[in-house]
Parts: structure tokens; C-alpha cells; sequence
């Protein structure tokens, strides 16, 4: 048996591929780019397999066949256009199909196999406007999203779980908070680039970083959103159909730059609220309202492992190696 991840070469599949493996897991990976250039090197390392297949996710009798050929039993379904502004403005079909379409072709696959679950992977961003509150946010908390992307995020949410009333397949939604780790890069579908790989691309660069404000928010590492993914993905039974993956660290991005001021000497941060000097883009004016994890933690045991200190640490030994 395997577990095929779409968008497994991206962000967040590579993150759930390498825990998967390292538990000695078979993974496919179905995406329309190819894994990175280093992802061999770590495959190599894990007791698991990793096979990656290049394809769409659109295309219904693809993702069927694939499941039918790798003998899949579950599936974490990443494959996303995570869009900005100007991509909304330039092609809104292509978030669309792409978001919401393909999860229909997954889900309809699904459907057709003998599939034990399928976790969608959702975002903190179907909250919209109504994540900046000062309370934080339970999977109950009303949902107002406001961009194309969180729009359809929120819509492959509610389709994945009408599915599981009508059809009975197992599906669940896992929604994301601000994640940041081993693994990130600008595959030309990711518009929006966490903060901190922001921060961290211009000290490797000796760029300074302007930031409008301190960006006080629970940061989660990859790793542990990975973690939460396979808990979700390999439980016994689940009680809920949407659970968060969140840290429960808060820091700001100061706190991460002057990290990274003492790895990459002569790096320089500062604050500044003239738009036209920001060089890293937090994507809203305020900081959201952290999430609450304790439905994953109740049914999973799930337990995040990296606070600031510990997810700069092992950040820092990945890109050593």
C-alpha cells in the first residue's frame, strides 16, 4: 500500500513525504514540477520510497490510474495555486481549476478506489477578515474569506465534506496556519511566500529586510504541520471533519531576523511604515488571531516539537546539508 500526495513536489508535500518515508512508507507524488534538486539526496535516507510522478491533477483518469498502479490506500491532496493580487487579476480560471477542480478529480477518484481516508489540506486563510480578532480561533469560529484563494479553499472544504455524507469516503480537512520551514521556494505557483523565508532569503542575499511591523503570529514549523498531516492521515477513527495545524508559539519576525543576524553577519533589519520601502510582504495590515489546536491534540496526540528557538536550529542544520 501507498500514499499519494498531490502537490507532492511542492511546499508542503515534500514537508509530509519526508515524515511519511521516515516511517518507512511507500509515497507517490503527483505534481506538474519535478521534485527539487537535493529531495534524491533525502529520500535516500529514509527506510520509506519515493517515487515522484510528473502530471495534472485536473486530469480525473490520471490521478485514477495512479492510484489504481501505486496500490494507494490514502491520500494527502496539496496540489494548490497559492495566488496573490495580480495573479487573481491575471488568471482567475487557473485558481479555480486548479483549487476547486481538482479537488473534484481527486475526490472523484477517491471515490472509485479503495481509499481509507483523503486529508484535504485547507489554510487559515478561509477566515478572511474574520481571523483578525483578538480571540483565537477554534475550527467553529465564523469563516468569511475574501480572496480567490481562500475562497476556493474554503469551497474544496465544503465540497470534500459533502462528498463524505453522500458517498461515505473519509475525508477530512486540515486547515494551516502560517507555516515556514525546510523545503520552501518559489515555484511560480506559490505567490505568497512566508515572511520568514522572506526575511531569510535576504540575509543569505546581504539584502536588508523593511518590514511594516513586528509580525507577531504563531509561526508553525513544516515539520510539525507534516506531523499533524500523518496523525490526521493515519488515525484509527477522527471525530471531526476540519482540524487546525498550529504551533501555539507566537514570536515576531524580529525575533526571527535577529537570529538571523547572528548566522549571516552584516545582515540588517528594520521597521518602517512607508509602503514604498517594504521589502518583505506580510500580506495583510494587522496580525491574525492565533489558532487553537486542541481538537487535533484531544484525537491525535498531536504535540508540536518546534518553538523559535528549535525550528531556527533545525532550519538552519537543513540547509547545511
Amino acid at each position: 500500500m501507498s500514499v499519494l500526495i498531490t502537490g507532492g513536489t511542492g511546499f508542503i508535500g515534500m514537508n509530509v513525504a519526508e515524515a511519511l518515508a521516515a516511517q518507512g512508507e511507500r509515497v507517490v507524488l503527483l505534481s506538474l514540477e519535478p521534485p527539487p534538486p537535493h529531495a534524491p539526496a533525502m529520500a535516500a535516507r529514509l527506510p520509506g520510497q519515493i517515487a515522484a510522478i510528473q502530471g495534472d491533477v485536473r486530469d480525473q483518469a490520471t490521478v485514477e490510474a495512479l492510484m489504481a498502479e501505486a496500490d494507494v490506500d490514502r491520500v494527502v491532496h496539496a496540489a494548490v495555486v497559492t495566488a496573490g493580487p495580480q495573479r487573481e487579476r491575471r488568471d482567475p480560471k487557473q485558481i479555480l481549476d486548479i483549487n476547486l477542480m481538482g479537488t473534484l478529480s481527486v475526490l472523484e477518484a477517491a471515490q472509485r478506489r479503495p481509499i481509507r481516508r483523503v486529508v484535504l489540506l485547507s489554510s487559515v486563510a478561509v477566515f478572511g477578515q474574520a481571523g483578525f480578532v483578538s480571540q483565537p480561533l477554534d475550527e467553529e469560529a465564523p469563516v468569511r474569506p475574501d480572496g480567490l484563494y481562500s475562497i476556493t479553499k474554503y469551497a474544496a472544504e465544503r465540497t470534500g465534506l459533502r462528498i463524505k455524507q453522500l458517498s461515505g469516503l473519509d475525508v477530512v480537512a486540515a486547515r494551516l496556519g502560517a507555516v515556514f520551514g525546510p523545503w520552501e521556494r518559489d515555484t511560480g505557483l506559490r505567490d505568497t511566500l512566508s515572511p520568514p523565508y522572506q526575511c531569510l532569503v535576504h540575509a543569505i542575499e546581504g539584502r536588508e529586510a523593511v518590514l511594516p511591523r513586528p509580525g507577531l503570529r504563531d509561526w508553525v514549523y513544516a515539520r510539525d504541520v507534516a506531523d499533524g498531516i500523518v496523525r490526521l492521515l493515519n488515525a484509527p477513527k477522527l471525530d471531526h471533519g476540519v482540524y487546525h495545524i498550529g504551533s501555539g508559539f507566537r514570536w515576531t519576525l524580529e525575533d526571527w531576523c535577529s537570529r538571523l543576524a547572528r548566522r549571516y553577519p552584516g545582515f540588517a533589519w528594520r521597521l518602517s511604515a512607508d509602503p514604498a520601502e517594504m521589502t518583505v510582504d506580510l500580506f495583510s495590515t494587522t496580525d491574525r488571531a492565533p489558532l487553537l489546536i486542541d481538537r487535533l491534540v484531544a484525537e491525535t496526540g498531536f504535540r508540536p516539537r518546534f518553538d523559535l528557538d528549535a525550528a531556527f536550529a533545525d532550519f538552519m542544520t537543513w540547509l547545511d546539508t
